[in-house]
This record gives C-alpha cells, structure tokens and sequence, in this order.
C-alpha cells in the first residue's frame, strides 16, 4: 500500500486563491454581451434579412448577428463548465512558500490545497505557463486581436494515492532566468504567470488556476 504524503506548509506562506469563478464570470459578461448584441442586430435588421448568397437582395450586414452569436457562444460554453467547475472545488488554494511573489531563477514552491479529500482516477497533472497576449491590429478594418503565445512551460505530475489534496498537491519548479517576467521590458505584449492544477474523476473533472506573480531578478 502506498503511503500518504502531506505537503507542510512553512511558517510564511501566501495564499492564493483559484481564478476558475472570477474568469467564468468574464465569459458569462462577454456571452451575454455578444447574445444580446446578436438579438439587437437581428431585430435591426429583421426585415431585410436574406442569406440567400444568389439573391440581389442579399445583405452581407445580415451576417453580424451570426457573427455575433457564435462569439457569444463560443464563450457561453467554457462560462458554464467554469461556473460548475469553481462551485464544486471553491476553496481551492495555492498556499505559495517564501511569500506574495518568486523571482525569475528561483524556485516556485508550495502545496495546492481543495477544502474535501478528492479521488482522481488518474495524476494530479500539475503546469506552469509563462503566457504573452499580443495584440495586433488589421490594416484593412483597423480590427483589434489578441493572441496567446506560451513562452514557456513546465508540468509535473503526482501519483493521487501519494497525497491528500486537503493536506497539500505539492509544487515545485524551478523558474529559468531567461524567461518573462512580470512587465518585462523585453516583451511585446503583455505577460502572465499561470500554475494550474488538473486530475480526472468521476463526473465532473478536477480544474484550479491560480495567477503567479513571477518578478525579474534585480541586478
């Protein structure tokens, strides 16, 4: 039988709380927004609608309400999968060692705490994401689009029989020095640090995202 191993925490840990339910909630604000603006084009335009693409009377502006409810769409699906997601695992956190911040070449470390004991089917897969959004702009419409880029990425995996997620999900990586920080003067977008936690079970699957604030090393 395998044996259980809880992840201690120091005297001096900063707690970080999951990110599932704040972002599902700016995906519920961006699908009711697209949602309602689909519905008021579609009502605008409800007597000239002809998607017929042979037609004289066809009228490419019928297409911004489809535009608009598919982006609509398109959000209103990972809005409700978070919303399930950070209701059935609120209280999820990342208690950080060393304190609110790790710097580039130093260790991020830590334990990743659920408020109930859960039982993976599989790993806990743990990643770290060093993310850069660029945005570009078209020179035809002027229209603005922002893009991911990983920068850099790293993930770890722990056996689930080893650990009790209420004890600690251990974390341990060892941050490059050349990457990204923080307002890193030499990106040309803007960077983020993302520590997230995953684990199969029955139902619903395991997910947290915790931000982390990774800072260049001084001097």
């Amino acid at each position: 039988m395998k044996s259980i191993r809880a992840a201690n925490a120091p005297a001096r840990a900063t707690a970080i709380g999951d990110a599932t339910g704040s972002n599902a909630s700016t995906r519920w604000f961006l699908a009711i927004l697209f949602l309602l603006a689909a519905a008021g084009c579609w009502w605008w335009f409800r007597g000239s609608l002809n998607y017929d693409f042979n037609s004289r009377d066809f009228n490419p502006l019928g297409l911004v309400p489809v535009a608009f409810a598919a982006i609509g769409l398109w959000n209103l699906l990972p809005a409700i999968r978070g919303t399930l997601v950070g209701r059935k695992f609120a209280g999820t956190t990342f208690e950080m060692d060393g304190g609110e911040s790790v710097t580039l070449g130093d260790t991020l470390k830590g334990r990743i705490r659920t408020a109930t004991d859960l039982a993976p089917t599989s790993d806990y897969v743990v990643t770290i994401q060093c993310v850069e959004a660029i945005t570009h702009t078209s020179q035809m419409d002027l229209r603005q689009t922002t893009e991911d880029h990983v920068r850099w990425e790293a993930t770890r995996k722990t056996d689930a029989a080893s650990v009790r997620s209420t004890q600690g999900i251990p974390v341990e990586f060892r941050l490059p020095t050349a990457a990204l920080a923080l307002g890193d003067e030499r990106a040309q977008g803007q960077v983020r640090w993302v520590l997230e936690v995953t684990a199969p079970l029955p139902g619903t699957d395991f997910s947290a995202i915790f931000p982390i604030d990774v800072r260049a090393k001084r001097g």
